[in-house]
Order: structure tokens, then C-alpha cells, then sequence
């Protein structure tokens, strides 16, 4: 089957399958499910009601920001630690930091934002 292209508001080229859409969603086991027709599919897999994805809508709009290295660092600390209790027993998977509690804690540390001002 041939997956046809469409081209978002700046120009750049979408592919039209369960992977660019707006209604796709992924369970924690990987597996891919329409929202829309409520069946699981395959990744290009591609019906009429396909709606491209909102990230998708705005690559290439300039206004997205670029995340610090030391931000990024610290965030794979946090979540190595965390891996670290989980497989210790010390720690369940929901007791996980959010993004936000991470953001938050690396600023107060820091004195950083998390981004690069360009």
C-alpha cells in the first residue's frame, strides 16, 4: 500500500498513517490504537478520518524552544535514580516525578530555566 504525503501549514511533508494522526494512541505495551474507530492497528495503517497530529501542524513554526544540555542531563539523573528504586523495590512506577516537578526542582537548584533563549 502506498502512504501519500500532505504538506502541513510550513511546508513540510506529512505522511498521511496511524503515526502522523491526531486520534492515534499508544498504550504503555506499544500498541496502537484509533481513538476514532476504536480498533487496534499498525503504524501505517491509514483510513479516511485520518487528521494530522498537532505537533505535526506546527513543525517548522520557529516558536519552539531549545532545552538546555544541563537540563536534559539532569533529567536522565532523576529518572536513572528513579529506575534505580523501582528495580530496588524502594520505589513504584506512579510515585515517578512528573516533567513539571523535575522543571521545577532544576530550577530552584540551578537558578537556570530549562530552555535557551535565543
Amino acid at each position: 500500500m502506498r502512504i501519500t504525503s500532505v504538506r502541513n501549514a510550513y511546508g513540510v511533508k506529512v505522511k498521511k498513517c496511524c503515526a502522523s494522526c491526531l486520534h492515534k494512541c499508544v498504550d504503555n505495551d506499544g500498541t496502537r490504537i484509533c481513538e476514532k474507530l476504536e480498533l487496534k492497528v499498525e503504524q501505517r495503517f491509514k483510513c479516511k478520518q485520518w487528521e494530522m497530529a498537532e505537533g505535526l501542524k506546527n513543525v517548522r513554526r520557529r516558536q519552539g524552544k531549545i532545552k538546555r544540555l544541563e537540563y536534559l542531563l539532569f533529567v536522565q539523573d532523576v529518572r536513572t535514580e528513579e529506575q534505580e528504586a523501582i528495580d530496588n523495590g524502594n520505589m513504584i512506577p506512579e510515585e515517578m516525578s512528573t516533567l513539571d516537578s523535575i522543571r521545577k526542582r532544576f530550577e530552584e537548584e540551578t537558578g537556570l530555566s530549562p530552555f535557551i533563549i535565543l
